[in-house]
């Protein structure tokens, strides 16, 4: 059995007006904990928090969702920023692997 490529998981639980993940990504996963305080809104988008939104969820209270997107995902061509994050524990992002803090070639 063979694979495509590397994975790396991101975990972020706060909205940031940074990219959570910089370089031009795919994303080929996520995993998303909402509170129990309501329906948890999760929004992602590319260039900047007010860019294309590539990517929206809508998750239960006190609930997890896993999200795996087939073939080769949801391309995020100037990285990975969040426009929306509401009643939301923790998300995960897995994505192709790429260059960062802590990683080795």
């Amino acid at each position: 059995m063979s694979y495509k490529s590397d994975i790396q998981a991101t975990r972020f639980t706060a909205s940031t007006s940074t990219a959570v993940v910089a370089p031009p990504v795919r994303l080929r996963g996520i995993i998303i904990a909402s509170n129990s305080s309501g329906v948890g809104i999760v929004k992602l988008t590319t260039t900047s928090q007010s860019g294309s939104n590539l990517f929206t969820a809508d998750v239960p209270s006190g609930d997890v969702i896993n999200l795996n997107f087939p073939e080769d995902g949801i391309p995020f061509p100037k990285g990975i920023y969040v426009s929306t994050l509401t009643n939301i524990k923790a998300v995960t992002l897995l994505t192709d692997k790429y260059s960062g803090p802590g990683l080795t070639a």
